[in-house]
């Protein structure tokens, strides 16, 4: 036998199996109180800009698991490589594998560019930290689409050229945000629909029908009717209960460290936030999006008994997210919705953090005075802001900039960590993927649920079939 073949047969036993389950945003997440009051000072604008300790980050050099993960994953990379070389070897799965582990990879290497950004040196070497940690997002999240954000700026800005204030804060806010924005260039974009409202409510329907039980365990209460976390727990524990996942040990908890809702196929685990409150059209919304997608696409991963479908290819994680808003969008009946707007705003602070709209980069102050006041606009009732709208407005904006600039020093300009623009660009190919399939909506969403992976790209889809009905013939 000679080396590629051994290296071959070795490579058969190992790169499918090879645990790469690494998320990079967990090592982000701080001290939940301590996160908590440093946002209180930041709003109250106490100080300029918030500075969390990240725990998970100072101890990075010594995570000898960590090492031990990269070291495996970096091994399964080599085995592939020498797979390809063997006669009849399947390169296109190969690669596949190969792209999985590679993302893995950089996924790490994000994590530990975001360490060496808060380590003290010369400005050239706190350059090359920046410079490393912003290559790296790219690397892994890709670049943003300028004319996309300059699009949705244009309809801000031109939102905020009609809007007609009513009382003075209304009328302060205006000329602020005219300022702020004074330098920015939209180039002519013109922002697009995603889908048709005839469109949107085909897939409404299909949703309501497909999914009836589920949402069945949802309570019939008026949306003045707010859960409190430890309710939201129990009805969601009920859903899964309803979509089979909890025989499966699916749960969902609380979890005082998030800040956002999250799901981990590997625990099985859908955590909420310890200041989750949802009413009841709120509450189907996240169950569809935590459940039916995340949960569910997981779990049919581990049933397939692909890692690769268990964890994610390296194309999963934006159309994932995008199809969860997806689903929300489509209950909701409408894209002038909370997560259709969660989603775009994401991408908005992302472009406004980036400089993308005059070339002056912002740090997290900056971006934030730009965005709770373009929400406070937005939202804005017969031309007035009240106090109330306006702490609405900046506790929903403080959501995306914590999002964009956790894991870095909150003061650098420009600095970001840009997996937060990953929403709404699957929510663009998912609206591609369904104005494709209109006529046969629930085939897309058997076609989507197979497990993690670019259900929107159909070679992807192809091989991924080709590769679960080989292993099934074994």
């Amino acid at each position: 036998m000679t080396f590629v073949e051994y290296k071959s047969a070795e490579a058969i036993q190992n790169y499918k199996n090879t645990q790469s389950d690494f998320v990079d945003y967990v090592r982000f997440e701080g001290d939940a109180s301590f996160r908590k009051a440093q946002k209180a000072a930041f709003i109250a604008d106490e100080q300029y800009t918030p500075d969390y300790d990240y725990k998970k980050l100072n101890f990075l050099a010594d995570d000898d698991v960590l090492t031990a993960k990269k070291t495996a994953i970096y091994e399964a990379v080599l085995e592939l490589d020498a797979a390809k070389e063997a006669p009849g070897a399947d390169v296109a799965e190969l690669e596949l594998y190969r792209q999985f582990h590679e993302l893995r990879l950089k996924r790490i290497m994000l994590v530990e560019a975001a360490r060496n950004l808060h380590s003290t040196g010369t400005s050239s070497e706190m350059e090359i930290a920046r410079e490393a940690f912003m290559q790296m997002n790219e690397e892994t999240y890709g670049e943003i689409d300028t004319p996309v954000f300059k699009g949705m700026l244009s309809t801000e800005i031109d939102r905020l050229d009609s809007f007609a204030p009513t009382n003075d804060l209304a009328k302060n806010i205006k000329s602020e945000l005219a300022g702020l924005l004074s330098h920015s260039e939209t180039d002519g974009e013109v922002e697009k629909d995603l889908l048709s409202p005839e469109e949107l409510e085909k897939i409404r329907e299909v949703i309501f029908e497909r999914y009836s039980d589920i949402l069945a365990a949802i309570p019939e209460t008026d949306d003045s009717v707010y859960y409190d976390v430890t309710e939201c727990v129990d009805i969601m524990n009920h859903a899964l209960e309803v979509a089979g996942l909890a025989s499966e040990g699916w749960l969902v908890m609380e979890n005082p460290a998030k800040s956002n809702p999250s799901t981990l196929t590997e625990e099985k685990k859908i955590n909420l936030p310890s200041n989750t409150r949802r009413n009841a059209s709120e509450l189907r919304r996240l169950t569809l999006h935590e459940v039916e997608v995340h949960a569910r696409r997981g779990q049919n991963g581990v049933d397939s008994g692909r890692n690769i479908l268990t964890f994610g290819t390296a194309d999963y994680a934006d159309v994932e997210e995008g199809l969860g808003v997806m689903l929300e969008c489509a209950i909701e009946g409408s894209f002038d919705s909370t997560p259709f707007h969660r989603a775009r705003d994401r991408y908005l602070t992302a472009g406004l953090a980036l400089g993308v709209d005059s070339g002056r980069p912002r740090d997290a102050h900056q971006t934030f005075n730009v965005l709770w006041r373009t929400m406070a606009v937005r939202n804005a009732k017969d031309g007035e802001i009240t106090e109330e709208a306006i702490t609405k407005a900046k506790n929903q904006a403080y959501v995306h900039v914590e999002n964009a600039f956790r894991g870095t020093p909150f003061w650098r300009q420009g600095v970001i960590y840009t997996k937060l623009k990953v929403y709404y660009e699957g929510l663009q190919k998912n609206a591609e993927f369904f104005r494709d399939n209109i006529d046969n909506l629930d085939g897309a969403l058997d076609k989507a649920s197979i497990g993690k992976y670019n259900h929107t790209d159909p070679e992807e889809y192809d091989l991924i079939v080709s590769s679960v009905n080989a292993s099934a013939e074994i």
